[in-house]
């Protein structure tokens, strides 16, 4: 009986198969790959994330609800709410549920529009849902929560924590995603 090699702490990222745990060996990069020791045919996927946008009226307007982030990357900054899909997990139901664990806000899968799908330059494929816009006196108190300071409302597109964030939200106050 061969013994299976498995990766050690300090092991590179994807450098040994995530079916056998041998290792990949000098020189292999890029995907697909093929492990040599158990013909397992890895394939590096983009993370998905589900990203929400969730629009509000008052009198000085519409306005979009945003976090202060808490977690790196970007502990500090500014962003709209969202994270990434769970294993089996519609990315509608990511997004609502992004959104109510960032803000304590509640809402719908069945009322999430996509309206952009944007890559990322480190692999990341953002899925933006829109949610149908409320009065921001219904929602509920902006609270800390694990990731976040709590919630706020950007009432203009300005630069957030993340590009494609910004992205979307000046699509958004431009009228893109109606």
């Amino acid at each position: 009986m061969s013994e299976i090699q498995h990766p050690t702490a300090n092991s590179a990222p994807d450098s040994h198969c995530s079916s056998c745990g041998a290792p990949h060996g000098e020189g292999v990069s890029g995907f697909p790959r093929t492990c040599a020791a158990c013909g397992a045919t890895a394939y590096r996927n983009p993370l998905p994330v589900a990203i929400a946008l969730q629009p509000v009226y008052d009198t000085k307007g519409t306005a979009l609800v945003v976090i202060t982030r808490t977690v790196t990357p970007a502990r500090g900054g500014i962003a709209l709410p969202g994270g990434y899909i769970d294993d089996r997990e519609d990315w509608r139901q990511a997004v609502v549920r992004e959104l109510k664990e960032e803000t304590g806000i509640d809402a719908a899968s069945r009322d999430v529009r996509l309206v952009d799908a944007m890559s990322s330059p480190d692999g990341h494929l953002l899925l933006f849902g829109l949610l149908p816009e409320r009065p921001a006196d219904a929602l509920p108190a902006s609270q800390a929560t694990d990731e976040t300071e709590g919630w706020h409302l950007l009432r203009r597109a300005e630069e957030l924590a993340f590009p494609l964030h910004t992205l979307a939200v000046r699509a958004f106050f431009e009228g893109r995603y109606i």
